[in-house]
């Protein structure tokens, strides 16, 4: 199952690569919202790994259109079905066009996204989600300025309703504080990143991408993390004193929600996979830079390899003290036991047969 996951996942990573990439900020979804769980305290708790790669397969592949003569994978048919009842209703409310347009956008059509929640963006009373759609629809374009543009309009000019379907209050209110200020300031980054990079040559931008370093996203103000040791050099698992004081304590949770916003963003997932071994989870962390180095072509990144060096190697020794455990007796196993019993018996038989011969 997981061999299988993982294959589906490069596939689709690959056709979202090509593609320019995707955003989910904040989308109107009230059937599958893709959240991290947030308690009653309001903490946000980030998913156990498992599952939090269980769903981002699930978008993954959603974006994956299959070739002619194929039919399109269980992911991707989900939202399609859902799309083609949608459309099929009467005249759609601003809501209603949110969250048809976000399934647009997790079947990669960014085009027809924009065109559904259009209409609805000069409303008299504009729709929050309206807006973080737009925003999103011209992120998986690679157009950061028009999805920051669009965020900011629907913060300084519309409110996240107090009630969202499909999220709790603790989710609805967490989301709110992404978009207030976390969102936005990832949209810069890109939309810089983005400019910086105009005008640059095949040479030159081969050189930029060797060069590239972590998303310099979090902390949100003053000088980013660097994910270094007290020694300031990369340690597998270690995470100096003075660098962990600087991340928020729902860095990891708040990486995660970004990545099953943007599954296409892979800077947003090397942070992640940094995140993870600042935590001292190094399997976790080069299970991803090793996605990031085969399925999403970084592996000339001179950083990321790096890392992914020095934790393949920390994993490696871990794997060595501490096996990971898996169930004491598989269908494979049991088989096996019960062929060989069977055998057993035969022999015990023929032995008893002989004898009284």
């Amino acid at each position: 199952m997981r061999g299988a996951a993982f294959a589906a996942g490069v596939a689709a990573l690959a056709a979202l690569l090509a593609s320019g990439g995707g955003g989910r900020a904040s989308l109107y979804s009230p059937d599958d919202p893709f959240a991290v769980p947030v308690g009653t305290d309001g903490r946000p708790a980030p998913l156990p790994f498992d599952e939090f790669k269980r769903r981002l397969a699930v978008l993954t592949n959603a974006l994956v259109e299959p070739k002619p003569g194929e039919k399109p994978n269980p992911d991707r048919v989900k939202f399609l079905d859902r799309i083609a009842k949608q459309e099929k209703g009467p005249k759609r409310t601003a809501p209603e066009a949110a969250a048809l347009a976000t399934d647009l956008l997790r079947v990669g059509q960014s085009d027809r996204a924009l065109g559904v929640l259009g209409p609805h963006a000069a409303d008299r009373r504009p729709d929050y989600f309206v807006f973080t759609g737009l925003a999103s629809a011209h992120a998986a374009r690679g157009e950061w300025a028009d999805a920051l543009r669009y965020h900011q309009e629907g913060q300084f000019d519309t409110k996240m309703p107090e009630t969202v379907k499909g999220l709790s209050k603790g989710q609805r209110d967490w989301w709110a504080r992404l978009d207030a200020d976390v969102v936005p300031r990832f949209y810069q980054i890109r939309r810089q990143e983005t400019e910086e990079r105009r005008g640059l040559g095949p040479t030159e931008r081969h050189a930029a991408d060797e060069t590239e370093d972590v998303l310099p996203l979090l902390p949100l103000s003053g000088e980013p993390v660097r994910f270094v040791n007290a020694a300031g050099e990369y340690e597998a698992g270690v995470l100096a004193p003075a660098e962990q004081a600087k991340l928020p304590p729902d860095a990891l949770a708040t990486a995660q929600q970004l990545v099953l916003w943007f599954p296409g963003d892979t800077r947003l997932y090397w942070l992640l996979a940094e995140l993870y071994a600042a935590a001292g989870d190094v399997r976790s962390a080069v299970a991803i830079l090793d996605e990031c180095t085969w399925g999403r072509q970084y592996g000339n990144r001179k950083v990321l390899v790096a890392h992914r060096h020095a934790l393949r190697a920390a994993a490696d020794a871990l794997d060595r003290v501490e096996p990971i455990e898996g169930p004491a007796f598989g269908l494979g196993t049991i088989g096996v036991y019960f062929g060989v019993v069977g055998v057993l018996a035969a022999l015990a038989l023929v032995r008893t047969v002989l004898k009284r011969r």
